[in-house]
């Protein structure tokens, strides 16, 4: 697909992925409007801060794990956003506020292996 978008010059021939929000809720927990809503807020005000630090992410997850939740990113990244100022207020103001919370490596397909 990605070939053909080239081909045609189309703009988004490069998009990165962007998979449904329920993939970042683990497995066995209940997916809600209220998860999804929160996930998907989480992502736009963690992308916000990165770029205001001038911190360029090609893949970025903010996974939904029922007692936790983890930020994941570009491998090269992590320690840069774990040390990130603001980024545990950018979670909070999420939804995310009760939650202990990680920074880790991106890997698609993660919670698939952790079933």
């Amino acid at each position: 697909m990605r070939e053909l978008s080239r081909h045609w010059s189309l703009p988004t021939w490069n998009k990165p992925a962007t998979p449904c929000l329920a993939s970042r809720v683990r497995y066995g927990i209940e997916v809600t409007p209220y998860r999804l809503a929160r996930v998907d807020r989480a992502e736009t005000a963690v992308r916000a801060l990165l770029a205001e630090a001038g911190i360029d992410v090609t893949d970025l997850r903010v996974r939904d794990l029922g007692d936790s939740a983890r930020v994941e990113a570009d491998p090269p990244l992590v320690v840069r956003i774990a040390a990130l100022a603001g980024l545990a207020e950018a979670l909070a103001d999420a939804g995310f506020a009760e939650l202990p919370y990680s920074v880790e490596p991106f890997r698609s397909g993660r919670l698939n292996t952790e079933a």
